[in-house]
């Protein structure tokens, strides 16, 4: 197997070697035809050995044109296929990036199950509402932060540290799901 990492150079450096040995071949032939026409100058039953030598060679050079010629149209069109092939690749590359599953946002309302507390039941709030296929997902349901404090113990103190954490969970969520969204958007062609 050829190895991908320089493949050009590869199939470039064996075409050079080829045409070398062939070159190196038709130099020794002609050089024995000339040898053999002097032979033949000196002995005349040599003559008819001497044509069919001629006739041999210059079939083997015919062979040895189109053979040549042959490597470099393979080349070429090696070229080109390894040029749309690569193409196709990035085009692939670039459309599996996109094709990421984007999961569902969870309800804003509550802390994520990561962070360390419970994830809200599948029906209750944003979440459920976009789960369920409502028409209109940007409408929020804020019943249970908008409800009355279950107990008669907690004070206001305590209410607006929930508030504030609470706020402080959705500020952090918000922002990272926004950055989220901000580096898929960077990345559309």
């Amino acid at each position: 197997m050829v190895p991908k990492v320089g493949y050009h150079s590869y199939t470039e450096d064996t075409g050079v070697k080829l045409a070398g040995e062939l070159t190196g071949v038709m130099v020794r032939l002609a050089g024995e035809l000339t040898r053999v026409t002097e032979a033949t100058e000196e002995n005349p039953n040599l003559s008819s050995e001497v044509q069919s030598l001629k006739k041999k060679f210059d079939k083997h050079s015919k062979q040895l044109e189109q053979s040549t010629e042959m490597l470099s149209q393979l080349q070429s069109e090696n070229t080109v296929l390894r040029d749309q092939n690569q193409a196709r690749s990035m085009a692939c590359n670039k459309k599996s990036r996109f094709n990421t599953q984007v999961r569902p946002m969870g309800n804003l309302n509550t802390p994520n199950p990561r962070e360390g507390t419970t994830d809200p039941a599948l029906g209750s709030g944003v979440a459920g509402a976009t789960r369920e296929g409502a028409e209109n997902p940007q409408v929020h349901n804020l019943e249970e932060s908008d409800s009355e404090p279950e107990s008669d113990k907690e004070t206001p103190a305590k209410i607006s540290t929930t508030k504030s954490s609470m706020t402080a969970y959705l500020e952090k969520m918000f922002s990272k799901r926004f950055d989220a969204m901000q580096s898929m958007v960077e990345r559309l062609p």
